[in-house]
């Protein structure tokens, strides 16, 4: 990695005494610093355009619910959706305002999710005379509710991904709601330990959690059957992804895998799949204090090295551009692929009843890239009535987020994902069963910098696997720099 890729002391600085947008990046990007998206920034939003997060890359979706679901599912859904209040709020623990009031609700989802969570609001809107929620998508969210909170324009409502609330929080944006959590009498058990865990900065909670969204496994049916593979069977251990991935390279005339080396999005979507290898191995992003650094480790190497040798192998072909592993799984010309969830409805609207999708094989063990969308009320001030009118939304949200799987998200309540109409909706609820193994970054201000950021983890990833610097190298050189931003930042936040 040359030398004035590098990033001093004074990048370091400059970077902690702002939040980092997508814009910010792909403008780095495109002046030769090599990242073009910010993790969860990019993580959660649309799956048009995944490297820049058009939807929920920004963290990803398609015209079909998250797999098509029957019609009995969609009857079930209904029925679910009635008996949790959808006819009225007697079911939950806050109620609409006397007075009318009118809400702002931002969020990121410029892709394919965007008009299912739309119809939900309208749904909302339909069924609740007194609060009339304004559906508002941003494209840069974040970089938006800094603006706005400059000109004292903030909305009411906003979604926060899990890793951007320490951040968020920090700066201003968004306002502890302990006191409604307890009210609602949601706790961890109503959700996974780290989705729960995770939505805690400083000891406050700042939203609710409203879904889990990880990189998941998708393959062609007909590929394995022509490579001699069992279509029904899909690879879950390393030994398994590796015959199947070079079965489909020797028979089946296309790559059994495509590893992403390059392009706007590289970095983005390559550290996915790192980040994944990375937490299989117990790996740890900073030390106890979080003053240094520690990805450049054994789990980083090792991750690194085993994503080199598939390009090595001549499993993956040389040179593979953002984006075009995505492309060619739609057109039948690759045999797997993992990609966030987000991509789920587009890969079923091009291959139909050709497609498999489930968790990614444990090539180390259990553990998956995850983000996390929550639900949160901003430091606006607000009127008495605005602010319950807030909490009922975001209570009656969190009951219909069956709807939200439809989507192509995997719904952060646990009795939801539970349910029979959940588990009936095809591929979304097959990805569901690795939910448990989510991973996240760190509870402080721009931890997934470390990953998707300037001189993250996944550029150094990249770096390595296209003959730029060795594994244990580039990786030093990616955590010598985030030391910095890390020193710099927690000087300024005090965590």
């Amino acid at each position: 990695m040359a030398n004035n890729d590098r990033v001093d002391v004074e990048d370091a600085k400059a970077l902690a005494e702002r939040t980092v947008t997508r814009r910010d990046l792909l403008k780095l990007a495109s002046a030769g610093v090599g990242l073009a998206a910010l993790g969860p920034i990019l993580a959660a939003c649309g799956p048009n355009n995944s490297s820049s997060g058009g939807g929920a890359a920004a963290s990803a979706g398609g015209s079909t619910a998250a797999g098509g679901a029957s019609a009995a599912a969609s009857t079930g859904a209904s029925a679910a959706a009635a008996s949790a209040g959808a006819s009225g709020s007697s079911t939950l623990a806050v109620q609409p305002p006397a007075t009318a009031v009118s809400l702002d609700f931002w969020n990121p989802f410029t892709g394919g999710d965007g008009p299912f969570l739309r119809k939900i609001v309208d749904q909302f809107n339909a069924e609740t005379p007194n609060v009339k929620v304004k559906f508002t998508t941003q494209k840069d969210l974040y970089a938006s509710l800094h603006a706005a909170k400059a000109a004292n324009r903030l909305p009411q409502v906003s979604i926060v991904h899990l890793d951007a609330i320490p951040q968020n929080a920090a700066d201003g944006i968004f306002q502890p709601i302990d006191d409604f959590i307890q009210t609602l009498g949601l706790s961890a058990k109503d959700f996974t330990e780290e989705v729960w865990k995770r939505g805690d900065y400083k000891g406050h909670r700042y939203g609710v959690p409203l879904d889990t969204h990880m990189l998941s496994f998708y393959w062609n049916k007909d590929l394995f059957t022509k490579a001699g593979l069992d279509p029904e069977k899909p690879p879950a251990t390393k030994d398994e992804f590796m015959n199947a991935a070079q079965q489909i390279t020797q028979k089946a005339g296309v790559p059994g895998f495509m590893v992403v080396q390059g392009g706007g999005g590289g970095p983005f979507l390559l550290g996915l799949e790192w980040a994944t290898t990375f937490y299989q191995q117990n790996g740890e992003w900073t030390n106890a204090d979080y003053t240094q650094a520690t990805f450049n480790s054994d789990a980083g190497v090792n991750s690194t090295t085993f994503w080199k040798s598939l390009v090595d192998q001549g499993i993956s072909p040389k040179g593979v551009e953002s984006d075009s592993e995505i492309a060619a799984f739609k057109q039948g010309k690759l045999g797997m692929v993992m990609s966030g969830i987000w991509e789920t409805n587009g890969y079923i609207d091009a291959l139909k009843d050709k497609l498999g999708g489930g968790p990614v094989p444990k090539i180390f063990g259990a553990g998956v890239w995850s983000g996390s969308h929550h639900m949160g009320l901003t430091t606006r001030q607000m009127s008495a009535d605005e602010k319950q009118g807030g909490e009922y939304f975001i209570a009656w949200l969190s009951e219909h987020s069956l709807d939200w799987a439809k989507a192509g998200q995997v719904p952060a309540r646990q009795s939801v994902v539970n349910s029979p109409e959940f588990k009936a909706l095809p591929i979304v609820s097959e990805i569901q069963k690795q939910q448990q193994d989510a991973k996240f970054p760190p509870a402080i201000p721009a931890a997934s910098d470390m990953l998707f950021g300037p001189q993250g983890a996944g550029q150094a990833a990249i770096a390595a696997i296209t003959g730029k610097g060795d594994p244990k190298g580039t990786l030093d050189t990616s955590a010598a720099n985030m030391t910095k931003v890390l020193v710099a930042n927690k000087q300024k936040y005090g965590f």
